[in-house]
């Protein structure tokens, strides 16, 4: 019995090795690091109090310094894991709430698996008003106050994409404001 467990295991090791799959003992990284600087979206001053929250996992936050600065800390482990050929794009939605301004949304996208230290720096605008979001497509508001202000600014960033709107007609919007032909 005990051959046919050391033949299973073998099969097994086999199998993984040419599907392109590695088992490997490695640091892997459970939250990637985010910093960044919030001001405010009319006057550039810094905005302090801010509340930056990972939306799948509010244990992950942090409030704004007095120059607007915020940063939330990596965490990761060393275990076995499956390390595969291909990778993916993983976006982490960042909500900021602030009484003064209107609600923001934002995302960081990192390569997963996520073997590597990807740390995400953000510099963003808040506004006081913005237009309205429908309940589907939460960002849509800050997206659009976004894309005007870095038009009004001169800057040519590209839209870090939300993966919480779920409304087409908003979603086409947003991507006619961010991408003219």
């Amino acid at each position: 019995m005990r051959k046919y467990h050391w033949l299973a295991l073998a099969l097994l090791f086999s199998s993984l090795m040419t599907s392109g799959c590695l088992p490997t003992i490695k640091r892997q990284w459970d939250v990637q690091p985010v910093d960044g600087t919030l001001v405010d979206g009319v006057t550039g001053t810094p905005v302090a109090g801010a509340v930056i929250t990972n939306a799948d996992d509010p244990s992950l936050s942090a409030t704004t310094d007095k120059d607007g600065y915020f940063a939330i800390e990596e965490q990761s482990h060393v275990g076995l894991h499956l390390i595969m050929a291909a990778s993916a794009m993983r976006t982490q939605t960042w909500q900021i709430r602030h009484p003064d301004y209107a609600y923001a949304e934002i995302g960081t996208r990192t390569l997963i698996p996520p073997l590597s230290r990807q740390p995400s720096h953000l510099q963003l605008p808040l506004f006081t008003e913005q237009p309205s979001s429908p309940p589907d497509c939460p960002a849509y508001g800050y997206l659009m106050a976004l894309a005007q202000w870095q038009d009004d600014n001169g800057i040519d960033e590209p839209w870090i994409e939300t993966d919480r709107c779920h409304n087409e007609e908003a979603m086409q919007s947003l991507i006619d404001t961010w991408y003219p032909e």
